[in-house]
């Protein structure tokens, strides 16, 4: 027997796409999700976890064998789902003509919106990329979440005239990525009008030669 994705074993009754037994996997590793988001990593207990999700202990012993398995596959959740959330941002904006402000806007609005709704979910993608730093097996999952957004970026660069989209793309990543660590950390309110857009107005301005947002 194999291993699919998911961690579960080829015709293991936990794994089953769409059967109740996959739904409740689901639930452990969102609930697992949140404890990270509220508490860290160290917080993930088998127990805790079935507190969490509001399952008796013995089903996340069944579907997790263990702690390391139950942080892996849901690290590799978040960053699935935060790719194909990436992914159809990029194919969503790749065919409109956008203005620098336009793209500032697009971009900073669904990041700074994503960051508000699931909070939880981004603090444990920047955990993720800690752990792969001790976990090979969660690197490659963490380099198609940078891609996703590599792309979204030159995507953007591109649009507003850059002449160097590729190294510039490294370089808003890296502004989006401190932006939304800090607001994880601080919780502003105004944080998408009053920091992420200006920000990214400005950066995106300078990246295409000094050409004005609304230009």
């Amino acid at each position: 027997m194999y291993q699919n994705d998911s961690g579960a074993q080829a015709g293991d009754p936990r794994g089953g796409g769409g059967s109740k037994g996959a739904r409740r996997r689901e639930e452990i590793l969102r609930a697992t999700l949140r404890l990270i988001g509220e508490r860290g990593t160290d917080s993930v207990t088998h127990r805790a976890v079935a507190e969490e999700a509001g399952v008796p202990l013995s089903a996340t012993t069944y579907y997790f064998a263990s702690k390391e398995e139950l942080l892996e596959q849901t690290f590799m959740l978040a960053a699935r789902e935060e790719t194909e959330r990436l992914e159809r941002l990029v194919l969503e904006l790749a065919p409109r003509s956008l203005t620098v402000g336009e793209w500032a806007a697009a971009v900073g609005g669904q990041l700074a919106g994503d960051v508000a709704s699931e909070p939880a979910k981004h603090v444990a993608l920047f955990e993720l990329g800690l752990e792969a730093t001790r976990r090979p097996q969660l690197r490659e999952e963490l380099q198609r979440w940078q891609d996703a957004h590599l792309r979204l970026a030159e995507l953007g660069c591109r649009s507003i005239g850059s002449p160097e989209p590729e190294t510039d793309a490294l370089v808003i990543v890296a502004t989006l990525t401190g932006l939304m660590l800090q607001q994880l950390a601080g919780g502003r309110t105004d944080f998408a009008e009053a920091v992420m857009r200006p920000a990214l107005e400005r950066l995106f301005e300078r990246l295409a030669g000094g050409v004005p947002a609304n230009a």
